[in-house]
């Protein structure tokens, strides 16, 4: 063969093993992997079984809090975890996505007789939980389709997606709400079969867009503040503020979206986390700012 053509075939399989581990930041699968083993290790362990002993395996030493219910510091959660332990709270693991140094866990708390659904992200440095965000949702008695909120399966990391076509394409669905003219995205991303668990909204594309056109014809305007997207396996979650532009200092609502895709990239399934902000915290950080 060629020096020169099997020179370029050489570089060019090289090329095709990097893009293959490397995921779009540059974070390698395994590092990704690891990240989602950490959060559901700590959720179950500590959490779900209520094993603090097992609290310093998993906290780093020094821990930077954004959700506004909590203080800063590795001390404030370790008294919350104490007292959830004494608690007869059940909780239950969804499913877990990460993306390089991020891992984001999606949760079930039952809560004496009230449903609560969570999203938790971390930020994962040496092996240890360092910086955390969440937001939280209660479950409304009744929906507009007959899905719950929580049911569905869990990521496929090695479900054979392109990470960056899901990202832009989950991307584009959500700022459809900012821009109501244009519901292309919509049109074009989603599949007729679409499963919602938003309890607001019926099955189907169909009623997506039909919600959608309602809130278009009511005036409906909205601004959209991404503050975090996660790509992994055949799921993409987004991290936003949403303001409603019509009130005055509207602080948000803080929203954990959730996309499942199919193989040919189109969105099959959603669930969402939305909280109502307040404006106030327990600590000082922005709950929609992440490093870099």
């Amino acid at each position: 063969m060629n020096r020169l053509i099997k020179t370029a075939l050489l570089a060019l399989a090289a090329a095709f093993v990097l893009t293959g581990c490397l995921g779009s930041d540059g974070h390698g699968h395994d590092e990704s992997e690891r990240s989602a083993r950490i959060a559901r290790g700590f959720y179950q362990e500590v959490i779900v079984d209520r094993n603090l002993a097992r609290f310093d395996a998993y906290v780093g030493s020094s821990y930077l809090q954004h959700a506004t219910g909590y203080a800063d510091g590795v001390q404030p959660l370790r008294d919350e975890l104490t007292a959830h332990a004494a608690s007869s709270n059940q909780v239950q693991i969804l499913r877990v996505v990460a993306e390089g140094p991020y891992a984001a866990l999606h949760s079930l708390w039952t809560i004496g007789t009230q449903q609560v659904l969570y999203v938790d992200v971390w930020r994962i440095e040496n092996g240890k939980l360092v910086e955390h965000w969440d937001q939280f949702q209660n479950v409304p008695a009744t929906a507009a389709n007959g899905n719950t909120m929580h049911a569905g399966p869990d990521a496929d990391p090695r479900a054979p997606q392109d990470p960056e076509r899901n990202r832009a394409r989950a991307l584009a669905v959500l700022r459809v709400f900012d821009n109501l003219a244009d519901l292309s995205p919509v049109q074009d991303f989603v599949s007729e079969a679409y499963i919602q668990h938003n309890p607001t909204v019926a099955d189907g594309k169909q009623a997506f867009l039909q919600m959608l056109a309602g809130l278009r014809d009511a005036g409906y305007r909205s601004r959209t503040r991404v503050a975090k997207t996660i790509a992994y396996g055949d799921m993409v979650l987004v991290h936003s503020q949403v303001v409603d532009t019509s009130v005055p200092n509207d602080p948000g609502t803080g929203a954990m979206d959730l996309f499942r895709f199919d193989a040919q990239g189109r969105i099959v399934e959603h669930w969402d986390v939305l909280e109502s902000m307040t404006g106030t915290s327990l600590n000082t950080n922005d709950p929609f700012s992440y490093p870099g």
